[in-house]
């Protein structure tokens, strides 16, 4: 990756005012589509056949050419509660990176929520860990004004997780498997409850172990 398109995360959430909104979100741009060699891409029609489904808003989801393990990094609920993925050991767990600052981020969240709706139980949950400095003093009042009710919201304490994950931006969604192995991962926006979504998780959720996960 060219370095001017480099996503520098520090300097963007230090920075205040609209200027950083734009600064920000220009960049967040600049990676959406970007490739990592981490992570195998199809492209034939068998490979497709034997993989999950990824059409439409899920043309850009990397399964990971072999599921390592997610980060242990400790994030913390509203309550000051302390979790980890190993919590939720036992389901598919879509981890969605995100800030109020971030522009993308705050329009996928409806269909986030949406997903969360629709297949959320034993097998399957959403978790949607902010990157905001400010914590709770941020996050409770945006979840309220776009009218945010059953979405898991979590903090992610000085941004560890993220680094850990090594996300290159914002919004990045990762997939990960009962076994808290990462299965693969989206950078940019996507229609989490669009009918491709909705297959690429029920494709995962109904595999024999996981997906390796």
């Amino acid at each position: 990756m060219s370095p001017m398109f480099k996503f520098d995360f520090l300097s963007g959430i230090k920075k205040t005012g609209a200027f950083a909104v734009i600064a920000t979100g220009a960049t967040i741009m600049a990676i959406i589509g970007t490739d990592s060699s981490t992570y195998a891409h199809a492209d034939s029609v068998s490979a497709a056949a034997s993989g999950p489904p990824r059409t439409g808003w899920m043309e850009k989801f990397e399964p990971a050419a072999v599921p390592t393990p997610a980060p242990d990094t400790i994030f913390t609920a509203e309550d000051s509660t302390k979790r980890t993925l190993a919590d939720f050991r036992g389901k598919i767990v879509l981890l969605n990176f995100w800030a109020t600052w971030c522009g993308p981020c705050v329009r996928e969240m409806p269909s986030l929520e949406r997903l969360h709706k629709t297949l959320a139980g034993n097998d399957f949950t959403v978790l949607a860990l902010s990157e905001d400095r400010e914590g709770w003093a941020k996050i409770t009042p945006f979840r309220k004004e776009i009218g945010l009710t059953i979405l898991p919201l979590y903090h992610d304490v000085s941004s560890k997780m993220m680094f850990t994950a090594k996300t290159p931006g914002l919004p990045t969604t990762i997939l990960i498997g009962r076994g808290g192995k990462e299965l693969g991962r989206l950078t940019g926006l996507a229609e989490w409850d669009s009918d491709e979504a909705v297959a690429l998780i029920r494709y995962y959720v109904g595999r024999s172990g996981s997906g390796g996960g």
